[in-house]
């Protein structure tokens, strides 16, 4: 349930395995799903690497240790002001590069209150 009124960021907590590829760069975008169209949301998407310490680019969000071990990275934020009927959906995706993708533990989706 998400409060009415209130601004969320949407952050993915994982970890890589020891042999991870691929995930050098990606966009992440949050939208209503109602609301705002795929197309639209992907002109606005971020620019994030899940491998942020060997990637250095500008315009690029790199993850955070977190102090229980997992990385997270920001994915995106939406104000919610309508209450708390309506579908949000968060994507990571990666569609310039076609190649093979793996080695990423994912732990969970937050949706925190800013």
């Amino acid at each position: 349930m998400l409060s009415k009124r209130t601004k969320y960021v949407v952050y993915l907590m994982f970890k890589l395995a020891e042999e991870h590829w691929g995930l050098e760069i990606a966009n992440a975008f949050v939208r209503f799903v109602n609301r705002v169209s795929d197309n639209e949301a992907e002109e606005r998407a971020s620019r994030v690497s899940l491998v942020g310490e060997n990637v250095r680019r500008r315009n690029l969000k790199c993850p955070q240790r977190r102090v229980d071990g997992w990385m997270e990275i920001e994915l995106g934020n939406f104000i919610n002001d309508t209450g708390d009927d309506e579908d949000v959906n968060a994507q990571l995706i990666e569609i310039t590069q076609l190649h093979g993708k793996g080695g990423l533990i994912v732990q969970g989706i937050e949706f925190r209150p800013e």
